[in-house]
């Protein structure tokens, strides 16, 4: 009998179905929408305490990108279940996913060098692979009428580079850049089987995130792509512009990398040119990406190591983490206030300023006397603020605003 799992997800989402079909070879899958709870902080977890009960859970998974409600402190309150948390840009913030990982027994991150990041604390980690269904993307053997393919959102840097490939004589069929030009998961998938080469971009943009200090300091990030993995299953080549993740999945032969773009029309025309080429460069890639990241495969690594952890064991939990950090309480004690805040409800938010005391409680005096004094402001000036702003709840405002795909 498969184990029943809770996924906590943020909001409704694109890509949420990709990961409730791969657990769902695994577990008994239920889930539910943070946004949707519309509840102060305490009586939210209390509805997540009480479905957990009610449903008999025996693991929750965590979605923990671009929001900062689900910190160690909401993850303690949930009832002594196995604790997952999954993350599939862990480089917008790593460093608070960190420090909130230290609650749970295990993380799951579409990033391999995220992984290793978190076993060098002493966290259990595994790289997981998200769009990676083998009984989805596959090859449907259609004729190869695309030369190439990209798929994504087409930014000032890999316009340079579109660009450039044009005028060199190469045709790329470019979708998913806006509203006009996207397709369905199904439509994608025929054409990334009816392409020659898929081209895929690493470089990612911090987006419209707060308290994220490398966006101020660095133009952009490497970053591990799902139309890698996409490609392979479906059995069209692939070849990326460098990211340090490759070498950590594939050999050299395996995905052929460019800098700049004079190297990606070399590459291009080289494959284009030569079909024999193509063709053996093609299966040695699309075998790799077969034997080893689709996801009944990628996943049961993550699935054995769950299986043997006893939950009772809750002492080593939090074992790596010496304290918590000033910025993160401050962070943290925002988002107990701001959970369902109204002005109409300012009394209901003032009392929970006895969960924020309790944040502070292993501080010092001028921690605890400038938390709470953030605190009482708070209250005050987004209970005003929402009088005349609504917050977007339960819409996908993660669509599309953050970073590159």
């Amino acid at each position: 009998m498969k184990k029943k799992i809770l996924i906590l997800f943020k909001a409704p989402w694109h890509w949420n179905k990709f990961f409730i079909n791969k657990l769902s070879k695994f577990y008994e899958v239920e889930y539910l929408y943070l946004d949707k709870i519309k509840k102060n902080y305490l009586d939210s977890i209390s509805e997540i305490n009480t479905f957990i009960e009610d449903k008999k859970i025996e693991i929750i998974f965590f979605d923990i990108d671009y929001q900062k409600l689900i910190n160690i402190f909401f993850i303690k309150k949930i009832k002594n279940v196995k604790k997952v948390m999954f993350t599939w840009d862990d480089y917008e913030r790593h460093n608070f996913n960190l420090i909130t990982a230290s609650s749970c027994d295990f993380v799951v991150t579409a990033c391999p060098i995220s992984a290793l990041k978190y076993k060098e604390v002493g966290c259990s980690a595994s790289f997981i692979t998200l769009e990676s269904d083998g009984s989805f993307y596959k090859d449907l053997k259609l004729k190869k009428d695309i030369d190439v393919l990209f798929f994504g959102k087409v930014n000032k840097d890999r316009k340079i580079f579109i660009d450039f490939i044009n005028e060199n004589g190469i045709k790329i069929k470019i979708v998913g850049n806006n509203e006009e030009n996207r397709v369905t998961d199904e439509e994608l998938v025929s054409l990334i089987c009816r392409s020659k080469i898929v081209i895929n971009f690493s470089k990612t943009t911090w987006g419209k995130i707060m308290n994220i200090p490398e966006k101020n300091v660095f133009q952009y990030q490497y970053q591990l792509k799902g139309r890698i993995v996409q490609s392979g299953l479906c059995g069209t080549a692939c070849i990326s512009e460098y990211a340090p993740h490759h070498r950590l999945l594939y050999k050299e032969d395996e995905l052929l990398e460019f800098f700049n773009k004079k190297d990606c029309v070399k590459i291009l025309k080289d494959l284009i040119n030569n079909p024999e080429k193509l063709l053996k460069y093609s299966e040695r890639f699309s075998q790799r990406t077969k034997n080893f990241y689709e996801e009944e495969k990628n996943f049961r690594q993550s699935y054995d190591f769950l299986n043997k952890i006893d939950q009772t064991k809750t002492d080593k939990k939090l074992k790596y983490l010496k304290r918590v950090p000033y910025w993160y309480l401050r962070i943290c004690a925002k988002q107990i206030l701001l959970k369902n805040i109204r002005i109409s409800k300012i009394f209901n938010s003032a009392f929970h300023l006895k969960e924020v005391f309790l944040l502070t409680k292993k501080s010092n005096f001028l921690v605890k006397l400038l938390i709470m004094t953030e605190s009482i402001l708070n209250i005050v000036w987004f209970s005003s603020i929402r009088l005349f702003k609504a917050k977007g709840a339960g819409k996908n405002r993660y669509k599309d605003e953050y970073g590159s795909s």
